[in-house]
């Protein structure tokens, strides 16, 4: 298929019950979910192949964030956020339409981070990638759990790594700063 070419929703439903990740006949849950992909990711042209890789990325339980995005994510700041990220995520019946742009921003001014990143934080805690689609179609494409786990996890190894304490040169050997708050005295 050519990466420019849009995918339907029957290519994409026939091509992961072959990759054995969706069962016949598909479920209208997850009809609605492909739809839902197609919408967050089919703008982008992806051929068949890479929306099965993405599909396989979304469905896993973890992630993996690049050494030196882990590292600007190691403050305090970051890690209470993301914490209050998943209690967020924990309280809400349904993730979809959730008005994350204003109440990511609200959480995030509690930890004095601001808005854009606090949302670099989310996205990289969520997908290990600083792009991506939009995080109101995104949580929904994760689901519940699959938030809660990777938000664990990435708080896990914050805390179990190497603590909260910074490195202080990035590899160009310039010095190097992680996201932290900016709170008012």
């Amino acid at each position: 298929m050519n990466g420019a070419a849009k995918i339907s929703r029957d290519e994409l439903s026939q091509a992961m019950q072959e990759a054995r990740l969706l069962e016949a006949p598909p479920p209208d849950a997850a009809l609605a979910w492909i739809d839902l992909f197609l919408e967050a990711y089919g703008a982008e042209g992806v051929s068949l192949d890479e929306a099965l890789q993405r599909v396989r990325v979304l469905r896993a339980e973890a992630v993996t964030v690049p050494a030196l995005e882990l590292e600007r994510l190691r403050s305090r700041d970051v890690l209470f956020f993301l914490d209050a990220v998943g209690q967020y995520v924990d309280d809400q019946a349904e993730l979809r339409g959730l008005p994350l742009e204003h109440d990511l921003r609200a959480i995030a001014s509690e930890f004095g981070l601001p808005a854009e990143a606090a949302r670099e934080a989310v996205r990289m805690a969520l997908t290990g990638e600083s792009h991506g689609p939009p995080l109101e179609l995104l949580f929904p494409l994760l689901g519940h759990e699959r938030i809660m786990i990777r938000i664990g996890a990435i708080s896990s190894r914050l805390l179990h790594g190497r603590g909260l304490e910074p490195i202080k040169y990035g590899p160009d050997g310039k010095p190097f700063e992680p996201l932290r708050g900016r709170r008012s005295s």
